[in-house]
């Protein structure tokens, strides 16, 4: 536990090849970080089909009241096969990042740390905003927004993430610098 508190720490410098893996093996523990929350909430709405298809209904015909034509498309759209559609494309994104924290484990670079690091930079990002901008949505888009435990977490998570990434690309830079002078 200690090693891996000194392989994340930033202010820790890197001396050798053993510290520069320790901290590039970060990044993929990073990703596999990363990856858990969206295939948890991936297996979340498919065993709450019906809840949500209820709920974004209820938002739908709130926002856009009872005789509009683009409601009646949505609410045509909403079926069960949308939500198995999205929340397969979560389970697939969950696995990508998943497979590039694998990849970061056995080959670590810097460029695995460094694309999830961006985008967990704007996850974080665009959390901020929404909740900056939480008192303006309307009353229907409140209905469907996340509960604030777990913005919170999530925000707390992308902290965390953004940390091993930054030393999972310090240490792949350490280990690409390495092989450019060995090379």
């Amino acid at each position: 536990m200690i090693g891996f508190l000194h392989a994340i720490n930033p202010a820790k410098p890197i001396n050798t090849e053993e510290d520069a893996r320790g901290a590039a093996r970060a990044g993929a523990w990073g990703a596999f970080l990363m990856a858990t929350p969206g295939a948890i909430g991936a297996l979340c709405l498919l065993f709450t089909i019906d809840s949500y298809l209820a709920r974004t209904r209820a938002a739908m015909i709130a926002t856009y009241g009872a005789d509009d034509p683009v409601r009646e498309k949505m609410l045509l759209m909403l079926t069960p096969q949308f939500v198995y559609l999205t929340a397969g494309a979560s389970l697939v994104f969950a696995l990508i990042i998943g497979i590039l924290g694998v990849v970061q484990w056995k080959k670590p670079s810097l460029t695995v740390p460094l694309i999830l690091g961006l985008f967990t930079a704007y996850g974080l990002v665009m959390l901020s905003l929404n909740l900056a901008n939480h008192e303006v949505m309307t009353a229907a888009t409140k209905a469907m927004a996340a509960p604030m435990w777990r913005n919170v977490l999530a925000g707390v998570v992308d902290v965390m993430c953004l940390v091993l990434f930054w030393a999972g690309f310090r240490g792949g830079k350490w280990l690409d610098d390495l092989r450019r002078r060995a090379g």
